[in-house]
């Protein structure tokens, strides 16, 4: 259990004196933390945000639509790379998103039981494809000379 923000610095005291003598915030690993963490009044928290990017297969939910993320991870017996592909369910809710279009998703509370993803940027045309081949180091099919 961490402290929360506080408004005085004799409430934090009293928060962080309850939380030190349980020793929960004390062990590693319990509840995800290792710390304990205060936010001052006035200072500003980061998030770090889970970010992808991947490419729109289908549109036909409203406000929903399937992206397909690939990476590209060595083989764990024979090293080769292999390219694997996960589908996401994200939230869309202005219905911006076309079949094809390159999207980055960021990570967000959960806004159904399977979309914990909304659409950040929405990109199209050849540009936005030969940027998704470059992330992944891969060849754009047709700048490739046949």
């Amino acid at each position: 259990m961490a402290a929360s923000a506080v408004v005085s610095p004799l409430s934090a005291q009293v928060k962080l004196a309850n939380t030190f003598a349980t020793g929960t915030a004390l062990r590693p690993g319990f509840n995800g933390s290792s710390s304990v963490s205060v936010a001052a009044p006035g200072s500003v928290r980061v998030v770090a945000l889970k970010k992808l990017l991947g490419k729109v297969v289908t549109n036909t939910n409203d406000k929903s639509v399937t992206v397909e993320v690939s990476r590209i991870a060595p083989h764990s017996k024979y090293k080769k790379r292999v390219r694997s592909a996960k589908n996401y369910i994200v939230h869309d809710p202005e219905n911006r998103c076309k079949i094809g279009d390159v999207v980055t998703l960021a990570k967000c509370a959960p806004v159904s039981k399977r979309k914990t993803f909304v659409v950040l940027e929405v990109r199209s045309g050849q540009e936005a494809e030969m940027e998704l081949s470059q992330a992944l180091e891969i060849p754009f099919e047709s700048a490739v000379a046949a």
